[in-house]
């Protein structure tokens, strides 16, 4: 159970719980969260770990919560009970803290890599001595700051292997004592990182082996959950300092951190907020450098295994060679055929979303589909036993390419695999281009027993024009209790032309899937059944979702049933659907029924939302109809943003007397911020008496926005007094800005030091201007280390325009190198815009040379814009001499440009060595944008080819482009989207 006074306190709530009658527990958790007098809000599964689990809840309140009911229904004197549960709480958290101390962990369980063994060396440490390189020296930076009661996140980010778990290590144990470190791994990493991180207490270190599983679990409402709490422990004061350390591998970094592309979901915002936002990272380079080198034949004497690495290890890679990677590889190499086949389907279960166990019965059946016959009868009937054994064998005291996995309890269970992590990243890689054979997917449909695993590997198949196995795979997934899964079952037994067992299922998942309902109601629309369709839709917009409705009538409007389309969105905006109530009234207000419009603008306004009448509004501006009476009618009703949006209009069409004449009609109505619009028009005018008027009324309902204006009107009237006093006010109101403009008036009196100080205060809060305003005078003094200092600290706040605004400074005054310099530091610290920005002032400045040298120092990015410049400028040589330097620096998306430029010179075989050369590197989407251009040109066989390449390699829709490649011509064309690719990658047969 844990100690006694979590055990004391476990009881006595149970105590608690049986004296109230036992009473469900959804019960409880709902008359807490309906009764505000409770502290906490706990869920069921909460109340269910603070009854009738063994573990600590992390809430007090919600504990205390619990406790308070469970008293009131049994009689007790709830305050009482209240009372004694919070200061048990106490004793059992002191009790009880989470992780174990950092003098105490041993390293592997931490999971650094074992280092290999040295033949006649017995008696050597457990780790290999430890050189410092570049990225230990920053990691350890961060960690002193922790221990100095900072809290943090560091990332490392790099390849297998490369030392990202050791590094960690080895600055953890510069924590004094009394720092803790929880790993949490069990039942499950995000379950355990889910259900446990609010019981972090201070000075602990939050380990995120392998970040990935926690911030791209399969689940992402548990990804985001997880993201979340990380969050908040780094935010909490209360729980601080907390030292969050986590390894990732760059394929999965660069999904999480990357911004999504304009228009699309933003899937990873809060797991990119807490990396690049919150956190910080550091990259751990693949190799040592020459210096690293020198400094570790230094070390060396005392270790052995050190020598061996420094001796024998190729291109600097000495982690990798500790680790065991070398001989790792040439085991896989040199594998015999079985093993080989063994090696290669557990590297495809890996690559296309299998969980890291692997069932013997699975990789199994999978393998031999990997063997030719002639290879099957060589080997034998024991030829997986024989594999395995080859697997299994240590490679000088680390894992083989494929080992068994520990047992975990006393159960018996099959015997299941692991596939070493550097063959992992080496088959994601090398295997890319690769569709696995039939007896993988057969194997995955009758093993697998995870309905993630099922529903991922459905996905893969999917994505790879196998319908026939994603099918099944998705039925297993179900089977297995997935319902996620449902609508794309669905959509799948749909095209294969059964749907009546595509609505059964959309049917099945219709309460908790968008897709799902939308599905249904298409097809029952479809199928005649109108009135059926229309009764889901319905039912749909009264459950919160008029989405159903609004794409039903624009299907029936395609239709021609323009009454039944009307019918339907008015239904919609009467179910509250504001986006369909702006439709209504744009398409009522286009056909000239301008009192319907007026009745749906103010049917939304009454709902609480003022956008639709905003479009009515303008709408009638645009075509020069009179719209003030409809923002009088808002107006009467407490709603003034039409009014502010209307005299925005007027003074952008030069009407300021009828834009001030809203905005006091909107001030009249109680608007502050109307007040400020008004004043702002009036200073415009050169009417600061009337401005200042209107500012100090605004001031007066509470605006500090009023009173910074304020301030600086009087700044500008020459009453630096006036100014001071106001800014003061401001500042004592919490105003960042204000602060800052006091650092300014402190600079003009000659207190520099006070300035820089209430500067650095000022942006600590959220305003910067006053640093960068105190950069550019000390860089006009000639102080240009004050001036980098003062930039170092507004980067630190997180603006780094003062790097950028010295750099632009520099570069005036003609000392290029040192602009190069500080746009870099810019640029490394995520302002992606001022390099190139210079790259392109220089390549317009007829200065190619230095263009080029500071892309080059920027790395393959900027390679690549200026490539792209070079190209619009005609010179299309000189563009792909850059797109290669960008690729030779790892921006290997721009492959895909190469790929173009080849094949419009007419190069092809070069187009199509370079396609395949981007998807090997992750750009799969390669190999179907050359598939389009050979197809544009009437190279049909050469697309035919590409688009199944691109299927093979899981390029979303490339099976539909092949489909309707081959509609021109082939007449079983259905069938290619219907029943997709067999796995041999020829047409299906119906199934």
């Amino acid at each position: 159970m844990g100690p006694t006074a979590v055990r004391e306190l476990k009881d006595h709530l149970y105590l608690l719980y049986l004296e109230a009658g036992t009473p469900p527990l959804k019960s409880v958790a709902s008359a807490i969260e309906h009764d505000d007098s409770f502290p906490g809000s706990p869920s069921k599964a909460t109340v269910h770990r603070i009854i009738g689990s063994e573990e600590l809840a992390a809430g007090q309140e919600d504990v205390v919560s619990v406790a308070v009911l469970l008293a009131r229904m049994a009689g007790a004197d709830a305050d009482e009970a209240g009372r004694r549960i919070k200061e048990m709480w106490v004793a059992a958290r002191l009790a009880e803290p989470l992780g174990a101390p950092v003098r105490e962990l041993d390293p592997f369980a931490l999971e650094v890599h074992p280092a290999i063994t040295v033949p006649g060396q017995k008696s050597l440490p457990a780790l290999p001595l430890y050189v410092e390189r570049a990225h230990d020296r920053e990691l350890n930076e961060a960690v002193e700051r922790a221990a100095r009661g900072e809290s943090a996140m560091v990332t490392l980010v790099g390849e297998s292997s490369t030392g990202k778990t050791r590094t960690c290590w080895e600055a953890l144990r510069r924590l004094p004592e009394g720092w803790r470190v929880w790993h949490p791994y069990d039942p499950s990493r995000p379950d355990a990182a889910l259900h446990h991180i609010k019981e972090v207490s201070p000075r602990t270190v939050i380990w995120l082996n392998e970040a990935q599983h926690y911030l791209l679990a399969q689940d992402l409402k548990t990804a985001e959950s997880v993201t979340s709490a990380l969050r908040t422990a780094l935010t909490d004061r209360r729980r601080g300092p907390v030292l969050i350390l986590a390894t990732i591998w760059p394929r999965f970094w660069d999904p999480l951190t990357a911004p999504s592309a304009v228009g699309c979901e933003d899937r990873y915002e809060q797991q990119r907020k807490l990396l690049t936002g919150i956190g910080s990272h550091i990259v751990v380079p693949k190799a040592f450098t020459d210096l690293d080198i020198e400094q570790a034949w230094e070390q060396a004497d005392g270790d052995p295994r050190l020598q061996s690495a420094l001796t024998g290890a190729a291109d600097g890679e000495i982690t990798q060679f500790l680790a065991g990677v070398p001989r790792l590889m040439t085991r896989y190499q040199t594998a015999t055929p079985g093993a080989t086949a063994l090696i290669h389907a557990a590297m495809d279960y890996r690559r296309l979303g299998h969980g890291p166990v692997l069932r013997h019965d699975l990789l199994e059946q999978a393998a031999e589909g990997y063997l030719t016959d002639r290879e099957l009868t060589l080997l034998g009937p024991d030829w997986m036993a024989d594999a395995l054994a080859f697997c299994a064998e240590p490679c000088y005291g680390v894992l083989g390419p494929l080992t068994q996995a520990p047992y975990r309890g006393d159960e018996a269970r099959e015997p299941a695999y692991r596939l070493a992590d550097y063959l992992e990243q080496q088959g994601r890689v090398e295997r890319r281009l690769f569709c696995p054979p039939a007896t993988f997917w057969q194997a995955a449909v009758r093993h697998c027993t995870s309905s993630d695993d099922c529903a991922a590997l459905g996905v893969a198949a999917e994505t790879r024009g196998r319908l026939r196995a994603a099918s099944e795979l998705y039925q297993r997934a179900v089977a297995e209790g997935n319902t996620d899964v449902l609508p794309r079952l669905a959509r799948l037994r749909e095209g294969a032309g059964n749907t009546d067992e595509a609505a059964r299922l959309y049917e099945k998942a219709y309460q908790n899937d968008d897709v799902a309902r939308w599905e249904l109601v298409r097809l029952r629309s479809l199928a005649g059944y109108r009135g059926g369709a229309e009764d889901l839709a319905v039912q749909a917009a009264h459950q919160g979702n008029a989405t159903c409705l609004i794409k039903l009538s624009q299907l029936w409007l395609e239709g021609g049933d323009e009454h039944g389309a009307e019918r339907l969105r008015r239904t919609a905006a009467e179910r509250g659907g504001y986006s369909t109530f702006a439709e209504l009234v744009r398409t009522r207000e286009a056909a000239g029924d301008h009192e319907s419009a007026e009745v749906f603008a103010f049917a939304s306004l009454e709902a609480g939302s003022t956008y639709a009448l905003s479009e009515l509004i303008r709408a009638r501006e645009k075509s020069g109809r009179y719209a003030e009476d409809l923002v009088a009618k808002a107006t009467e009703r407490g709603k003034v943003r039409p009014v502010l949006m209307l005299a925005r209009a007027r003074e952008r069409s030069g009407d300021v007397p009828g834009a001030e004449t809203l905005l006091a009609h909107a001030a009249q109505k109680g608007s502050v911020f109307a007040l400020v619009e008004h004043a702002r028009l009036r200073r415009k005018a050169g009417d600061k008496q009337r401005a200042e008027s209107l500012l100090r009324s605004a001031v007066g309902k509470g605006s500090t926005v009023a009173l910074m204006e304020l301030a600086r009107l009087r700044e500008k009237a020459g009453d630096p007094a006036g100014a001071l006093q106001l800014f003061r006010t401001a500042a004592n109101r919490k105003s960042a800005d204000a602060l800052a403009a006091l650092a300014l008036f402190r600079e003009q009196a000659g207190a520099s030091a006070e300035a820089e100080a209430m500067a650095c205060v000022a942006a600590d809060a959220g305003s910067t201007f006053a640093l960068l305003e105190l950069v550019w005078r000390r860089e006009q003094t000639r102080d240009r280390e004050g001036a980098e200092r003062l930039a170092d600290t507004a980067l630190r706040a997180g603006n780094a325009g003062a790097l950028v605004l010295l750099a632009r400074l520099r570069e005036k005054e003609g000392d290029a190198a040192e602009a190069d310099r500080l746009v870099l530091r810019a640029d490394r610290s995520g302002n992606r815009f001022a390099l190139n920005e210079f790259v392109r002032r220089r390549e317009s400045a007829d200065d190619p040379e230095g263009a080029e040298r500071l892309a080059l120092a920027g790395g393959g990015r900027a390679l690549a814009q200026l490539a792209r410049l070079r190209e619009e400028a005609g010179s299309a040589a000189e563009a792909e001499r850059l797109y290669h330097l960008a690729v030779d620096q790892g921006e290997t998306s721009v492959l895909g440009e190469v790929v173009r430029l080849k094949e419009e010179a007419g190069h092809h075989e070069k187009a199509d060595a370079y396609a395949r050369r981007a998807a090997q590197a992750g750009h799969v989407d390669a190999l179907a944008v050359l598939a389009k251009l050979r197809a544009d040109f009437g190279a049909m066989e050469d697309a035919d080819r590409l688009y199944r390449a691109a299927a093979d390699a899981g390029v979303h829709d490339a099976l539909l482009h092949l489909a309707q490649l081959h509609r021109s011509w082939d007449p079983a064309w259905e069938s290619l989207w219907r029943y997709g690719l067999a796995p041999d990658g020829s047409t299906s047969a119906p199934w």
